[in-house]
């Protein structure tokens, strides 16, 4: 039983609880943000360069390594969806990154091994029907209940360089295995004692090779003699995912509750997944080192996606084009003493129109954030926290709306290692 979040919405006596309900459709909701400072911006973050701390936003900023970085980071976000008529909330509790960033040559060559995910999956419907079926006499009424839930999500272990060519030149590659599985339970539960209740799972794995480029040029002195312009950009290119699908049940034997398979991966076949292209530049200015201004756009083909499954479910989708500005303010880089003086401010908006369309209506997302880094004084290390408050899709032609809280926390590690000493 496949369950869209439109029809869901168009029936009263339906719930949806999910992380966001438009997961459903293609690989899930992509996820963007792959900056530690950027996320406080409301950016990915491929033209903020920090020194300070690991990012896997653009592979060339790790050219501009001179520390040794580990960045763990989660998040906890509150999904509130309404469709006009029923309402529901959710909380997700989740990974969002772990990366190590080494200096190879100081400030020349560095390297960087990350995992993080590109998508996520995460939708659950109920719904109250009825449905006329036979009895021992004649045919009856019997109300049923249906619930589908689905979880996870695409992957990406990535391992790359970033090198300085010039004094202002960055360029950086970053190949990656991209895997991930998809699961989707599927319950139906009779009210009458007449009929079993019936249950089956569907598991889809995925899993191929993507590759990454960056690029990053810094222009300094462009309108004093203290400023700075920083010009970045990444390419993701197209890239094929073998993907291999499976259906179980689960029966009850005696006291036993065991897993038949009911559709092996073999009977299904391997088949080929398009994941899209994808590109990202910026542009920041730095008026001084102090204080920042970005902008940014990010586009995905996602209109060129090939899934495993359903065409229904790729009917929905096209491509994608998100915009991003972003301020921060270095308070602590200035050394003055107080607490306010001892933190990093940060702010943004962005606007994406979404890469689904239903109904000729595109699922578009307004995100605000402010974000705020709480630096250590020794080398560089940091607890970095952002806000985010966002709406999602709309309660007009039947679709759902959702309200977005969310709440990320990296913690970074950084420190002078790998330094021979002159002097013991």
């Amino acid at each position: 039983m496949i369950v869209l979040p439109f029809t869901a919405a168009q029936s009263q006596e339906s719930l949806v609880r999910s992380a966001s309900v438009y997961s459903v459709l293609g690989l899930g909701i992509p996820q963007d943000y792959m900056s530690v400072h950027g996320t406080g911006m409301s950016l990915i973050g491929v033209a903020t360069p920090d020194r300070t701390k690991g990012t896997l936003a653009n592979p060339a900023m790790w050219g501009t390594t001179y520390l040794t970085h580990m960045t763990v980071s989660g998040n906890v976000t509150t999904f509130s969806a309404s469709d006009g008529v029923t309402d529901a909330s959710s909380t997700l509790v989740g990974f969002d990154r772990f990366q190590v960033q080494i200096p190879v040559l100081r400030e020349r060559l560095g390297v960087s091994a990350g995992l993080y995910r590109t998508t996520d999956v995460r939708y659950s419907f109920v719904d109250q029907n009825s449905i006329v079926l036979p009895t021992a006499d004649s045919l009856s009424v019997v109300d049923y209940r249906t619930s589908v839930t689905g979880t996870g999500g695409i992957n990406r272990l990535e391992l790359g360089f970033g090198l300085r060519l010039t004094d202002n030149i960055y360029v950086g590659y970053a190949p990656s295995l991209k895997f991930g599985v998809v699961e989707e339970d599927n319950q139906i539960l009779f009210q009458s004692s007449l009929y079993s209740p019936v249950r089956y799972d569907e598991r889809t794995r995925y899993r191929g090779l993507a590759h990454r480029f960056g690029a990053m040029v810094i222009l300094p002195r462009v309108f004093s003699a203290n400023d700075q312009i920083v010009i970045g950009a990444t390419a993701t290119l197209q890239s094929e995912l073998e993907a291999r699908r499976r259906i179980n049940t689960r029966i009850l034997t005696g006291q036993v509750l065991s897993d038949l398979e009911l559709i092996p991966e073999n009977e299904f076949g391997e088949q080929n997944v398009t994941y899209p292209f994808e590109t990202t530049v910026g542009l920041s200015y730095f008026p001084t080192r102090f204080t920042l201004f970005a902008a940014e756009l990010h586009y995905q083909q996602w209109s060129e996606l090939n899934a495993f499954g359903s065409d229904d479910k790729l009917a929905f989708m096209k491509d994608r084009l998100r915009l991003g500005f972003g301020f921060e303010y270095d308070a602590f880089s200035r050394g003055n003493e107080g607490l306010f003086n001892s933190l990093i401010y940060r702010a943004g908006v962005s606007y994406d129109n979404g890469h689904l369309s239903i109904d000729g209506t595109d699922i578009e997302t307004m995100l605000f954030s402010v974000g705020l880094g709480i630096p250590s004084r020794s080398m560089g290390s940091s607890i970095d926290l952002s806000f985010d408050f966002g709406i999602r899709g709309t309660e007009n032609n039947g679709l759902i709306r959702e309200r977005i809280f969310g709440l990320r926390a990296s913690l970074n590690f950084s420190e002078l290692m790998f330094l021979q000493r002159r002097v013991n």
